[in-house]
């Protein structure tokens, strides 16, 4: 591992540092905004990160690496959840959306030319979050290398196009902050300001921008898929949640493109990375050493947390194969025991998926009083704008493909998953789901 990591800015007359609505930003304004900040973090605490918009953050967060200081990036931007942080953390500066637009007041600075930034190899850079999709979300702790290490081996794993990139996801989660801010800063790509969320935004968002790669979830290319957007020229980038083999064949049809995967957690940060309609299994990322522990996937690399010594025992049951190949075989949290059997729940959602006019499915176990079952399976759905499902339909489609006690006691038909904006479903929204329908229902 090296000492240090070099990051070097750049922008010309045809070739911006960042984009925002369209506008270019040339390097001159976002190392005037950086060093102006780095002006005001003279005090100690760390700097918390509240602000939208992936310049802004940018800034806040290049300016706290040049203090010495880690940048603290909330689960998500609610009221209460900053509130809890600020009481639990030491922050010394929030970078909020007041500061934010506070950037956007000042005079613009279209200077262009270079700007080489050294950064220690060992400094505590960024205090994450987990997704929480399983439990209370737990402090990560990323190093420079942690970060800039991956970002530089993401950065060999294709032929990435010289465009700006565009993201569907915040910058707050590992996935967002290494695709849509780190990989650009190592490749000397444009980054992009806005979000988009929907498809039409999506692909104005593309053209705007001039950008050649769009870092999104399996939800927002479902609503492209459905939208019938055309990405022909795009590289198109999947985490966060398992990508279906029929989205991903679907959407090699409509756009002559594969989908590109990558697999990882806040943990480990980037494992491997696969096309699926060219091959199933997965291609670990070099300095990636992978294992299978009691039928677990290990993981021992670089960019593993320094918190676990480089080193993390994931939740996901793996076949390692020959050449840095794996085969990810689901979750262990997702096998659960009814009535003394052993019962997937990702094989239940695959086949709610496979059901003709379902789009999306999402299920879990819960707590039962029974004589047999202390377990109950319970399933939401989403169907398309022309099916005419029930619930009971699906659990007789399902009782001639599972066995009877895979079959979801509750089939909910929603019109959405109660999705993170990074494409998490934690558990507790999921159980939300369904006791919001209950009250509703007495209600009536």
């Amino acid at each position: 591992m090296p000492d240090h990591y070099t990051l070097h800015f750049a922008s010309s007359e045809t070739k911006p540092l960042a984009c925002t609505a369209g506008t270019t930003i040339a390097l001159g304004r976002f190392r005037s905004d950086v060093e102006r900040l780095v002006t005001k973090l003279q005090q100690r605490g760390d700097t918390l990160i509240s602000c939208p918009g992936r310049y802004a953050f940018g800034v806040a967060l290049l300016a706290s690496w040049l203090c010495d200081k880690a940048a603290v990036l909330p689960p998500n931007l609610t009221a209460a959840t900053l509130q809890d942080i600020r009481s639990q953390l030491n922050i010394g500066f929030e970078c909020d959306p007041h500061w934010a637009d506070s950037l956007k007041t000042r005079a613009p600075d279209g200077t262009h030319g270079d700007w080489v930034v050294q950064l220690p190899a060992d400094r505590h850079a960024v205090k994450l979050f987990t997704s929480g999709s399983t439990g209370a979300p737990k402090i990560i702790h990323k190093s420079i290398a942690n970060l800039l290490g991956e970002a530089q081996a993401l950065a060999a794993i294709t032929d990435w196009p010289a465009g700006a990139i565009v993201a569907g996801v915040p910058a707050q989660h590992l996935y967002g902050l290494t695709f849509s801010l780190l990989l650009p800063w190592v490749l000397g790509n444009a980054w992009v300001d806005d979000m988009p969320h929907y498809p039409r935004d999506v692909q104005q968002a593309l053209q705007q921008n001039g950008a050649g790669t769009l870092v999104s979830v399996p939800a927002q290319y479902q609503a492209m898929l459905e939208d019938r957007t055309e990405l022909n020229d795009t590289v198109c980038i999947s985490a966060a949640a398992p990508l279906p083999e029929s989205l991903a064949r679907q959407w090699q049809q409509q756009n002559g493109i594969d989908i590109l995967e990558i697999y990882g957690s806040t943990e480990t940060g980037a494992v491997g990375y696969r096309q699926q309609n060219r091959d199933s299994d997965w291609t670990a990322l070099p300095h990636a050493h992978l294992v299978e522990e009691d039928g677990l996937l290990r993981v021992s690399s670089p960019f593993v947390s320094d918190d676990f010594a480089n080193d993390f025992l994931t939740a996901d049951r793996a076949e390692v194969l020959a050449g840095q190949r794996f085969r990810l075989l689901g979750r262990s949290d997702t096998l659960v025991k009814i009535a003394g059997k052993r019962v997937s729940l990702s094989r239940i959602e695959a086949t709610l998926r496979a059901c003709p006019g379902v789009t999306e499915a999402a299920v879990i176990a819960v707590p039962a009083k029974g004589l047999l079952r202390d377990v109950a399976i319970w399933a939401a759905v989403v169907t398309d704008d022309n099916c005419s499902l029930t619930s009971r339909q699906l659990q007789a489609e399902l009782r001639d493909q599972l066995d009877g006690i895979e079959v979801p006691r509750r089939i909910l038909l929603v019109e959405r998953l109660p999705r993170t904006r990074s494409g998490k479903l934690p558990h507790n929204a999921m159980t939300a789901l369904f006791e919001e329908h209950d009250r509703r229902r007495v209600q009536v």
